[in-house]
């Protein structure tokens, strides 16, 4: 018997429901795929980068957003790799932002069967470059970033109390964040420049599941939307929220896009930079586009 074309890189430990039900149909998958399992925070970026080497035709990642972002740069670290293999994406998450982007079923079967009979999309790969501890490094995202007051929520989170209450864990982290001065922020680009307290910038529409932030943004455009928030306070954010609850994002106080196809963002020493919910580093943030450059499998006619 052949080698499955397909290696499905998921976690063994991973909680809820949806990864319960998964784990008990693995049983069914085992012909058509090869199972990698994770060990660690990261190890999916090992894995995919391994499995692009032992020539598999599809990655899946099976798990939210953040499983997603350690796969793609898994596949982006190996020279040629994002050309070889395709991205499959099992929705297990909480959010699964870049799933509902795409129109990939939320549930486990029907995007599985994505994944088996879909069309591989082109879509653009922003490439992040931010300092850490060990210098600056380099950080693919795929749906969006952020820095100041969601990196603060993002990078400030107890991971206990994660474990215990989930999502809500981030509405603490964020009220914490609210409590410190917030940073002034520049960004710059070709041809122009803001200033702020908070800026995100997305690749797609989507922000923190199904509230959409970047109204003009298209996965394959070449270009990425820079939503820039000149002030931040307890009122603003509370204001923002609801109008982004109810569709009407122009009505959060002030806040300003521009469409950019790169940018740097600079600030205090230590801000904070989240790229698709997981903290990556501190500013300075130069982000740059390879466009169309990931393949990833999406319902037909999406």
């Amino acid at each position: 018997m052949s080698r499955p074309s397909i290696a499905l890189i998921f976690n063994p430990a991973a909680r809820g429901e949806k990864a319960r039900r998964f784990r008990e149909s693995l049983g069914q998958l085992r012909d058509e795929c090869t199972l990698l399992e994770t060990t660690a925070p990261g190890s999916a970026t090992a894995l995919a980068a391994q499995a692009v080497r032992d020539g598999y035709e599809t990655v899946v990642a099976t798990g939210g957003d953040g499983t997603v972002n350690e796969v793609v740069n898994g596949l982006a670290s190996v020279p040629g790799g994002l050309g070889q293999a395709r991205l499959g994406i099992l929705p297990l998450g909480t959010m699964n932002v870049f799933a509902r982007e795409l129109g990939i079923p939320l549930m486990a079967k029907r995007a599985w069967e994505t994944i088996r009979l879909g069309q591989a999309r082109a879509v653009d790969l922003p490439l992040a470059k931010v300092q850490t501890e060990d210098g600056r490094a380099e950080r693919c995202f795929v749906q969006m970033a952020g820095a100041g007051l969601d990196a603060d929520a993002v990078g400030g989170v107890s991971l206990a109390l994660k474990k215990k209450i989930g999502p809500l864990a981030y509405l603490f982290s964020t009220l914490a964040a609210l409590k410190a001065k917030p940073p002034t922020l520049t960004a710059r680009w070709d041809g122009g420049s803001a200033r702020g307290e908070w800026m995100c910038v997305g690749n797609g529409r989507f922000f923190g599941g199904p509230v959409v932030l970047f109204p003009d943004a298209k996965l394959n455009d070449g270009r990425l939307d820079l939503c820039v928030f000149p002030r931040i306070n307890p009122g603003s954010v509370l204001r923002g929220v609801t109008s982004m609850a109810l569709g009407q994002i122009a009505d959060w106080p002030g806040a300003k896009h521009h469409r950019v196809s790169e940018l740097t963002i600079d600030g205090p020493v230590g801000t904070r930079v989240q790229a698709d919910g997981d903290f990556i580093g501190t500013l300075p943030m130069t982000i740059t586009l390879l466009e169309r450059a990931l393949r990833v499998l999406a319902p037909c006619g999406k």
